[in-house]
Order: structure tokens, then C-alpha cells, then sequence
């Protein structure tokens, strides 16, 4: 039991169970994985990696395994959101055993164990262990004594704990290196050979300064056309760019249950007669539990962590003890604080242990009145620096005492550790002054009246849609509800509007039985918000229907029709004309200057590249035009300079952009080379 709590002080947010997520964000996210494997499989699987089917059996394995260190560091992760994290994890880990570690090793790179040594106990500590809080001093540092100390504690750990948790650091320590290794053997893929230097920086060293004048094109020129063949031709070339996943085109209403004025009415009543019992009421922590819609907070505040509240702050360290508040409301709730008790506490404390049985109360004791005589280190285990947020976090508000007792050896009982704790305080930080507060909060909820009053809209509106698009359409346009449209919806959305859990909404439209044009009965979202939603169109895996890509392409090739008719426009219209003041008076628009153009210039308000590619080959003194992205460009290079600005370094920068690009990209790479199958949204 020591050992377990030992470990939920020491942790206390859930940082080791996400770790994974973390140690490949260079390389793969969940969202990439999402968003990369929308292709879903026929069967029952949750998906598959480089043709290998995960099935569920697997996944819950893998999924249960973390839940397990979750509970294991005293996280209850019961929210969608929690949950959401863990099969994130769960899915990359096996992401990662599948195909990461396997690329990897093809790569020639691997983890040995004398570099494992290495970064679990020796010299090059792995960022892993660094960002874990269990192996901090009392300044938050990482400190070595104390992944020593645990390290040597593994093997007396009856209860298995330490060996498991071992275990999975260990494994990420692993990952993280290797990984590592392997985003640096692309970083390092990415160089320059001394030809490619010498000619970037020919090419950055020499600028133009340069006179234009730009004509930009017509949109609505009734002259330009594109036809169906030429359609077809650009889509059948630029296929790969047109895949997409199985998606849905939806419209949907939503009902939001709020609090009517009723409601607040009602709320306010309640709370003004709590307020008076309140302010004379003896046992605070009672009252709040029995009364308030929050729980009493043990916690003792120092002056600036209630600076977010004024009034509150003014009340607890300007006003004697028993004060009440004035009333806060915000945030559709009522609430008043109560000063209830002052202490000078420390921040922090370092800490040693000894743990009893609660029928041991008299052996406990007699050890604190030994230790008061002469106190032996030894006879304690360390437990190091705690805080009052990493008791509170674990539930062992008992041991507050260790910021404020008298004695530096003293008893405590723990109820919710079912023990007595022999309690050693060595140091402890500077002692300042903090208050306790209770707070009575009463929350503005709709009433049961309220609740009937939504649904009853909800229900009658789906019952005369009768299921069908139209009548959705009409029926939503004659009561001015609005209607939400969400286009190429895909199976992993969770979140529709304001509804983080939308999974049965999700489920309906992408059912096997739900076609374009149907609409569904109400769907009760977190029992907050009501739908109706109507499928407007559906798409299979594959790629765009060239009826879909028609318009896009349509506007892309007409636009660069449009240029061209433009440029031979321009050409003539300035023909015989010898200076740019001239051809912008016949243009009907003004000479502009871009002093210092280079060919990799970026600087450039416009930075079409047709005209910096024009320019950098341009010679200097003669007009020329070319066509850009959305117009005519007319110029002269006016004068052009050779320097040695753009230096080693910055090539040497520009390179490392070029790289980090380059594993940005590799995202990608990976998912789409693994052939992804992410069928998880079928099951959770």
C-alpha cells in the first residue's frame, strides 16, 4: 500500500500513461492516423497495419494495459475524453510495434543494452525519465538520488507495482530512442553537396531591383470555357490528388437544453435561504457536503491563487475568520465563500514514512515516541518533497499535517488508505499564510419541466419529418430553426457542434441502412442536446466523383486560361510603348518597385513564383511580361548587385527547414506506406 501511494504522490497527473503519444508527435499523431486511414475494412476488425488485421482482442489488450497504469498512478479515466486518450495511446502503440519499430530495424538501428544502462542509470538519462515527476527533487529538478532510490526498491515491492511500472517506462525509454534515431537518419539524409551550396548561394546573392506594372485577369470573361474533355483530362492526370474516404454530407437541428428564467428564479430562492444557514452553520465541511453542488475543498489557499476571485480574496485574507462572501454568479451558478480556517503552511515538505495497521495504533505510538527521543533515519522509508496538490491529487488529505505540525515526528490515521502513517518531516520550505475556504454553489439546472418542454419540440419536429429530406427541409425553413450543414463527415468524428460524444448521431448516418435522403428519429446527445439530422449525400471510399471535382478544376483551368488571354491582350496593347509609365497609363493602373528580388526570395508581398522565376532570368534593361497565379506581369529589371549576404549559415538554415520539413511530411509517408484501417469508431 505504501509503495502504490508512494507512486500516486509522486505522479499525480496522468503524464506516463500518454508518454507514448508524445514520443512520436515528429513522426505520427492521432489525428494523422485518422485523417490517413479513412479507408474502413468490411469486417470486424478494429483495422489493420501493412495488410495485418488488428482485432479487437488485441486492441482491448493493448487498450487495457494502459487503463492499468492508469488506475496504477490512482487515475479514475471514466470521462470520454480520458478514454479518448487511452485508446489514442493504445492504437499508437501498436501503431508503433507494427510498423515504426519493424521500419526502424530495416533501417539498420536498434537500442542495445549497454545504451539502455546508459539512459535508464547512467550518464545520458533518457527525456523519458527526466519529465517524470517521481524522480524529482523539491525544486521540481530531476534528481538521480531518487531514480536510484527507486530503482533499488523494485525487488521489496511485493505488491508487483514497481516491477510494472518499471517496465513501461523502460519500454518507452526504448521507443523514444529509437525513434530518435530514426527521425535523425532523415534529418541527416537532407544535405547539400558543394555544387547545390555554391549554386544557392549564387542564386540568394544575386538581387534585382525591379519596375512592374500588374493587370490582373477577369473572372467573369463569358469568353473563356472549359470543356467536359478538358475536365476529364485534368482530373485523369491529377487522380491521386482526388482520393477520398468513405464521407457523408449532412444537415442537421439541434436543440440545446438550457436553464429557462424559471429556472434561475427558482435557483436563486434556494441558494438566498442556504446563504443564511450557511453563514452561521458549525461544521462547515458538513454542510457544504450535505448543501452544495460542490464538494468541500480541504485545500489552503495563498493570497495570489485567489487573485482570479477579488471578492472572495478580499473576503478570506482581509476579513476575520466565519466572514461570508458577496454572492459570485457566473457561469449559470450562484456561490458565496466562507472563511474557515487560517494556518501559516509551507508550499512543500520532505517527507519519510512508516506504515501501520490501524489495529497497530499502539505500536505506532511508541515508535513516534522513540523517534521524538532520538529520530533514526533509517527506521523511515523516504517518500521525498510532497505538495498539497500531489495529496489532494491521490486522496491523502490526511497527511496535511506534514506542512504545518509542530513536531517533526508525528502519527497520522489515513482513512482512505485504511492505515497510520509515522510521519518524519526533515525540511520543509518557508512557511506563509493561507486560508481555507468553504463554498456553498448552488448550479442553475433545467428543470424536469424544462427538459419535457425541449424534447416535446424535438420529438414533434423528427415525427413530421416522417424520415424524409424534404419534409426536413420544408418543416425546418417554416419554424426558422437553423439548419447546419457538415460536408464529407467521416466515420471517426466524434464531436458534431457543441457535443464532444456524438457517437450515436455519427453511427446512425454512417449506418449500412442509412441512404441520402433520409432523416432520423431524436438522438439524445449527453443528455443536453437533441438531433435531427438528415443524410444529404453519401460517398464510398475511392476518389472524388469527377461530377464533384468538376467545378474546383472548372475554376482552376479557366483561371489559367484567363491569364493567357490576358498576357496576349497585354501584348498587344502595349506594343511600340518603350517605358513602364506608358504601359501603366495604357493599362490604366501605376508603376510599382520591388527593390532586391532574389530567385528564392520569399519577402515579396506577391510572391508569384512565375514572377520571381522571370525576374531571376530576366536581363537587366528590357521590358518583358510574363503571366503569374491571377494576372499580367510587365517589368524591367532596373539594376542588379552580386553581394555576400546569404552566407554559410544561412544555407545552413535553410537546410534545416528543409528537413524539418521533410519529417513533418514523413507523417504521412508512413501511414499512407502502412495502408491504414482505422475501424475503432465502429466499436467506441
Amino acid at each position: 500500500m505504501a509503495v502504490l501511494e508512494k507512486i500516486r504522490v509522486k505522479f499525480g497527473i496522468l503524464i506516463t500513461v500518454l508518454v507514448a503519444l508524445a514520443l512520436l508527435s515528429f513522426i505520427i499523431d492521432p489525428q494523422t492516423l485518422r485523417s490517413a486511414a479513412d479507408r474502413f475494412s468490411s469486417d470486424n476488425k478494429v483495422g489493420s497495419m501493412n495488410g495485418k488485421s488488428v482485432s479487437y482482442k488485441e486492441f482491448y489488450e493493448q487498450l487495457n494495459t494502459y487503463t492499468e497504469i492508469a488506475k496504477m498512478m490512482g487515475q479514475n479515466p471514466s470521462s470520454e475524453e480520458q478514454q479518448s486518450q487511452l485508446r489514442d495511446a493504445a492504437w499508437q502503440s501498436i501503431f508503433e510495434n507494427e510498423v515504426l519499430i519493424p521500419k526502424a530495424g530495416a533501417a539498420g538501428l536498434a537500442v542495445g543494452e549497454e545504451e539502455m544502462l546508459d539512459l535508464t542509470q547512467g550518464k545520458d538519462i533518457s527525456p523519458v525519465l527526466l519529465q517524470q515527476g517521481l524522480f524529482n527533487d523539491q525544486n521540481g529538478s530531476f534528481s538521480r538520488e531518487a531514480l536510484a532510490n527507486f530503482v533499488q526498491t523494485i525487488d521489496a515491492d511485493e505488491t508487483g507495482q514497481y516491477a510494472n511500472l518499471w517496465s513501461f517506462l523502460e519500454e518507452n525509454v526504448y521507443r523514444e530512442r529509437l525513434f530518435a534515431k530514426y527521425a535523425s537518419l532523415v534529418e541527416k539524409s537532407d544535405f547539400l553537396t558543394d555544387l547545390e551550396k555554391n549554386r544557392l548561394m549564387n542564386e540568394s546573392n544575386v538581387t534585382a531591383d525591379v519596375d512592374f506594372v500588374f493587370s490582373p485577369i477577369t473572372y467573369s470573361d463569358t469568353t473563356i470555357t472549359v470543356s467536359s474533355d478538358e475536365i476529364r483530362s485534368y482530373y485523369n492526370e491529377h487522380k491521386e490528388q482526388y482520393k477520398q474516404p468513405a464521407n457523408r454530407d449532412i444537415e442537421y437541428v439541434m436543440w440545446e437544453v438550457v436553464p429557462s428564467a424559471q429556472d434561475f428564479a427558482d435557483t436563486k430562492e434556494e441558494f438566498d435561504e442556504l446563504l443564511a444557514e450557511f453563514a452561521t452553520a458549525d461544521n462547515l465541511k458538513s454542510f457544504v457536503t450535505l448543501h452544495s453542488d460542490n464538494k468541500f475543498n480541504p485545500y489552503y489557499f495563498t493570497e495570489d491563487q485567489l487573485s482570479v476571485m477579488p471578492e472572495f480574496q478580499q473576503t478570506a485574507f482581509h476579513e476575520p475568520v466565519g466572514t461570508v462572501s458577496p454572492v459570485r454568479t457566473e457561469d449559470d451558478a450562484y456561490a458565496a465563500m466562507r472563511v474557515n480556517d487560517v494556518k501559516m503552511m509551507a508550499d512543500s515538505a520532505h517527507v519519510y514514512y512508516k506504515v501501520f495497521a490501524l489495529s497497530q495504533e499502539a505500536d505506532a505510538d511508541a515508535f513516534v515516541a522513540e523517534q521524538l527521543r532520538k529520530t533514526d533515519v533509517a527506521q523511515f522509508s523516504e517518500l521525498g518533497w510532497v505538495t498539497q496538490e500531489g495529496l489532494m491529487s491521490n486522496n491523502l488529505t490526511d497527511l496535511t499535517p506534514v506542512f504545518d505540525a509542530a513536531q517533526k515526528v508525528f502519527k497520522v490515521k489515513s482513512v482512505a488508505a485504511q492505515t497510520i502513517f509515522a510521519l518524519y518531516v526533515d525540511q520543509r520550505t518557508k512557511p506563509q499564510r493561507k486560508v481555507q475556504i468553504a463554498t456553498l454553489l448552488k448550479r442553475v439546472l433545467p428543470s424536469d419541466e424544462t427538459y419535457r418542454d425541449f424534447q416535446m419540440k424535438a420529438v414533434e419536429f423528427a415525427d413530421a419529418c416522417g424520415g424524409k429530406l424534404a419534409n426536413f427541409q420544408r418543416i425546418a425553413q417554416e419554424q426558422d430553426l437553423p439548419v447546419i450543414p457538415i460536408n464529407n463527415m467521416v466515420e471517426a468524428n466524434r464531436r458534431i457542434g457543441p457535443a464532444d460524444n456524438a457517437r450515436e448521431v455519427v453511427s446512425w448516418v454512417f449506418d449500412k441502412k442509412t441512404k441520402a435522403g433520409d432523416v432520423s428519429d431524436l438522438k439524445i446527445v449527453d443528455n443536453k442536446y437533441y438531433f435531427v439530422t438528415a443524410v444529404t449525400k453519401t460517398r464510398k471510399e475511392g476518389y472524388t466523383d469527377i461530377n464533384e471535382a468538376a467545378t474546383q478544376i472548372r475554376m482552376l483551368l479557366s483561371s489559367r486560361k484567363s491569364v493567357e488571354k490576358r498576357l496576349e491582350e497585354v501584348r498587344g496593347e502595349i506594343a511600340g510603348l518603350n517605358s513602364l509609365e506608358q504601359i501603366a497609363e495604357k493599362l490604366g493602373t501605376t508603376v510599382s518597385h520591388a527593390p532586391g528580388l532574389s530567385f528564392g526570395s520569399v519577402q515579396y508581398g506577391q510572391n508569384d513564383p512565375a514572377f520571381i522565376g522571370a525576374v531571376a532570368a530576366a536581363p537587366q534593361g528590357t521590358i518583358q511580361s510574363v503571366g503569374g497565379a491571377i494576372g499580367v506581369y510587365v517589368f524591367e529589371v532596373m539594376d542588379r548587385s552580386t553581394g555576400s549576404f546569404f552566407s554559410d549559415a544561412d544555407a545552413a538554415t535553410q537546410l534545416s527547414r528543409k528537413a524539418a520539413y521533410h519529417t513533418n511530411v514523413l507523417q504521412r509517408v508512413i501511414a499512407n506506406e502502412a495502408d491504414i484501417k482505422d475501424n475503432r469508431a465502429r466499436f467506441f
